[in-house]
């Protein structure tokens, strides 16, 4: 498969332009900035599409972005067109007769996951042995000075498996399937960390081990029931017992408590009876002294059904009096600050105004050389004195009229206060109470007064509504001095028992505890009988299913020898599986390593033969001596030589006898002259089988182009023909003889 023809349109610095190549050898020269890089860009560009679409934008204009090929292989020709910003593709391949044989048309994104992208790059793979932009760059793309391979997106990974064959069959797809078959049955991994999520082998382990816990548990559980019934039958005994000693004792504290109440009862009566005669000698007392809480209700001044509004009111009225004799103070205040503010005497100007103009007369007078200055020392003296009394009159005024002010403020404040006052006395006389000042401010100080009084007398006279029934009294105690009879008669029947058993009253307390105390032992010994006859039914439910249990038994271990048997399988096959294929890897990565070494040979003229190539791809050369040195450690020069022959040796492996086209942009600029002519030869020789198309800004190979028939294409506006430059290049034969 070589590449026939390239055409841009509106693609980077291109607006429209078309690249014609041929077989072997193919020179692509210009100056720098002339599109080189770009024209190679567009190759990968249009077989997978950019990522980065602003870049290769059309520079200062507006519409579509396509870049197209011509790919021939045979007798077929293959045209792949790719509009850039929209990712739209065509891929159409033809034979011999320019039938039709395939036509692909639909939208493939490079990232993105459509069943129309997967179907393109699976005709890419059929055509180009490669449908992956990174392992496209890593092989058939050489880019300026950037030859090393770098693990983008797992590169590594990929390379290895397309050069081990892995393609085909994913070997690595088939050990994880086996790993996650194994840790489908088991959570235990030989080879590492266990899992943390148990799975059907863990599981069912777990549950067999529940059920012989359960079945020893049965095995013990008749054991345990004959003992629960031999505790059952002697709690219930035991609990006989004490219900009939705690009915017994309910029986005696009962009659105890109501001898007791008899005692107390004659005691509350006596107490009556006494309280009752003593009540008939308050109420005179009482009655004297709430006549005297009357009197001194009414020196207060204030009803004693007061009104509810009338406190309100009292209290507004003092602080009107209050606020009024404030403002009055104020205004006396604002007056006398007013008198000291009146306008300065006029006297003392006058006066030195008339000694000024007889001092000016005098000088008139007598005439002489200082009448001038005298009239001018005057006169000063005159306007500065007035200036000052006349500041002073200004200020004094300014002064005068803040104080009129606030006077006014404080007369209008007093003028609304009077009027509150006024509304005050109107609602004071509405209710037929004193207005006057004095009259006021007593009811005010008295308020509290009138209610601590009325509160006293409220108490007495409540206190002889209880007492004030002297026509009952002789009644109630005559009534009380036969129940105390009748009383006395009951208990003077129960004496002799109540001297020899009754209980004292100390003892009382102590005897109750004891029955509370025997009620919660009894309490305890029902929730225990309950607890025993639970755990009795829960054994005799446990016995009942022993059968089950082991029937389930049986199948569970089963199940579970089944299981360990699948894998034990599992994982002989997935440590064979892996053990050859790590062998398998090692081998292929010897033979790409031969195979790097063999180039890389050719390339440094027999300095380097061999390369030792790590699983992860790193690369070591041989040192002094018999050490391995890693390749980062040797010269720019040698790096690139050696990264040139691993990318020409993963083409080989990778194209697999396919011609494919390699695509050079300016790679060796990093050796020297003889490393760059082992380099050339080694492509030339690469022209035989593949399509080389080298980009490249050193004119200097247009003559070994002319002479070795490459055919060349040239990027500068005023490039001239392979042939003339060919022609200036006999002139500097010998500058170039190293090429």
């Amino acid at each position: 498969m070589i590449l026939r023809s390239l055409e841009l349109k509106h693609f980077g610095k291109f607006g429209e332009r078309s690249f014609d190549f041929r077989r072997g050898f193919n020179l692509v020269i210009g100056a720098n900035e002339s599109g080189k890089s770009t024209m190679m860009e567009a190759i990968p560009a249009a077989l997978f599409g950019l990522r980065d679409k602003d870049r290769y934008k059309p520079w200062g204009r507006q519409g579509s972005c396509e870049v197209a090929l011509a790919l021939e292989n045979g007798g077929c020709t293959v045209r792949i067109e790719r509009e850039l910003l929209s990712d739209r593709v065509q891929l159409v391949e033809r034979d011999d007769l320019y039938q039709v044989l395939y036509q692909f048309d639909g939208k493939a994104a490079p990232q993105g996951r459509s069943s129309e992208r997967a179907e393109y790059l699976d005709q890419l793979n059929r055509l180009l042995a490669v449908a992956d932009e990174d392992i496209f760059r890593s092989s058939l793309f050489f880019g300026q000075g950037d030859l090393e391979l770098a693990d983008r997106n797992g590169l590594t990974t990929r390379l290895k498996a397309l050069l081990s064959g892995f393609v085909e069959v994913d070997y690595d797809r088939v050990l994880a399937s086996l790993s996650d078959d194994y840790f489908n049955i088991t959570r235990k991994n030989p080879w590492g960390k266990d899992k943390t999520r148990p799975r059907q082998l863990d599981e069912l382990s777990e549950r067999i081990e529940v059920l012989q816990q359960r079945w020893f548990a049965a095995e013990q559980g008749l054991k345990e029931l004959a003992s629960l019934r031999e505790q059952t039958a002697e709690l219930s005994e035991s609990m006989e017992k004490d219900r009939e000693d705690l009915t017994s004792g309910d029986r005696y504290l009962s009659w105890v408590r109501k001898q007791w109440q008899l005692e107390e009862k004659e005691g509350s009566l006596r107490k009556d009876y006494g309280r009752i005669h003593r009540e008939s000698g308050k109420v005179d007392e009482l009655e004297q002294r709430r006549a005297g809480l009357e009197k001194d209700l009414a020196r207060t001044g204030l009803p004693r059904d007061m009104p509810e509004e009338l406190p309100p009111l009292l209290s507004e009225g003092e602080n009107i009096r209050k606020e009024m004799v404030a403002l009055q103070a104020e205004a006396s205040a604002l007056q006398q600050e007013l008198a000291k503010h009146a306008n300065p005497a006029w006297k003392r100007p006058a006066l030195i105004t008339a000694a000024a103009a007889l001092v000016a007369l005098l000088a008139v007078w007598f005439g002489g050389s200082f009448k001038l200055p005298l009239w001018g020392l005057t006169g000063l003296v005159t306007v500065g004195f007035w200036g000052q009394h006349l500041w002073r009159c200004f200020n004094k005024g300014g002064q005068r009229k803040g104080l009129q002010e606030k006077l006014q403020v404080v007369e209008r404040r007093r003028d609304e206060a009077q009027d509150r006052r006024s509304d005050l006395i109107n609602r004071l006389e509405a209710r037929g109470l004193s207005t006057s000042p004095v009259e006021l401010v007593r009811m005010q100080k008295n308020l509290e007064r009138h209610r601590q009084l009325l509160g006293q007398l409220k108490e007495v006279e409540s206190a002889l509504c209880v007492l004030d029934k002297s026509e009952h009294l002789s009644e109630e105690k005559e009534q009380l001095t036969r129940e105390l009879a009748v009383l006395g008669e009951r208990m003077e029947q129960d004496k002799p028992l109540r001297h020899e058993e009754l209980l004292s009253a100390e003892e009382l307390p102590q005897a109750e505890e004891q029955l509370q105390q025997l009620r919660e032992t009894i309490r305890q010994k029902e929730q225990q009988l309950l607890d025993l006859t639970r755990r009795e039914a829960a054994l005799q439910g446990e016995l009942s299913n022993l059968q089950q249990i082991e029937e389930e038994g049986e199948q569970l271990k089963e199940r579970e020898a089944a299981l360990l048997q699948r894998r034990d399988a599992l994982a002989v096959a997935y440590q064979l599986l892996s053990e050859a294929v790590d062998e398998f890897r090692r081998t292929y990565l010897e033979r790409f390593a031969a195979e790097i070494g063999r180039y890389l040979g050719l390339l440094t003229a027999g300095r380097y033969q061999k390369v030792r190539l790590a699983d992860d791809f790193s690369l070591s050369l041989p040192g002094r001596g018999r050490d391995w040195r890693p390749v980062q450690s040797f010269s720019r020069g040698t790096n690139d030589a050696v990264y040139f022959a691993v990318r020409l040796a993963l083409t080989r492996q990778l194209a697999n006898g396919m011609p494919l086209p390699l695509l050079l942009d300016d790679p060796l600029v990093n050796l020297d002259r003889h490393r760059l002519a082992e380099a050339l030869k080694v492509l030339e020789r690469l022209s035989s089988e593949h399509q080389i198309i080298l980009f490249s800004h050193d004119e200097r190979l247009l003559k070994r182009a002319a002479r070795d028939r490459w055919n060349v294409v040239t990027l500068d506006d005023q490039g001239g023909s392979a042939a003339s430059a060919a022609q200036e290049g006999k002139d500097d034969g010998k500058q170039l003889s190293f090429l």
